[in-house]
């Protein structure tokens, strides 16, 4: 095997070759155990001077992050009710402020 690029992922493992030539799908995901051959292969292309990639934690999209704040449907069910027979805004003001915090990406 070819090391060309390793990049780290959060469990600790390794993915070898990730997206090295767009014609060449393979790639390969070592985990961290030194009786893994190709985990002593990784390490052996470190001790070279090589440096895989950092782990990069992945954005999560906007539209996500908007869906969990919101909260669970029945709770917003609930505050419509109470703002329909108290005659308050809770919900409104709740969904404007999700979208105040939370702005869609452009």
């Amino acid at each position: 095997m070819e090391i060309r690029t390793i990049e780290c992922q959060d469990d600790g493992s390794f993915i070898v070759n990730k997206n090295v030539d767009a014609n060449d799908n393979r790639q390969l995901c070592v985990p961290d155990d030194m009786g893994n051959r190709h985990r002593v292969m990784i390490q052996e292309w470190i001790d070279e001077g090589n440096t895989p990639e950092p782990y990069v934690e992945p954005e999560i999209p906007y539209q996500d992050k908007r869906i969990q704040a919101y909260g669970r449907i029945g709770d917003q069910l609930d505050m419509q009710y109470k703002d329909l027979v108290n005659g308050t805004t809770v919900w409104k003001d709740h969904i404007a402020k999700v979208k105040s915090d939370i702005p869609k990406e452009i």
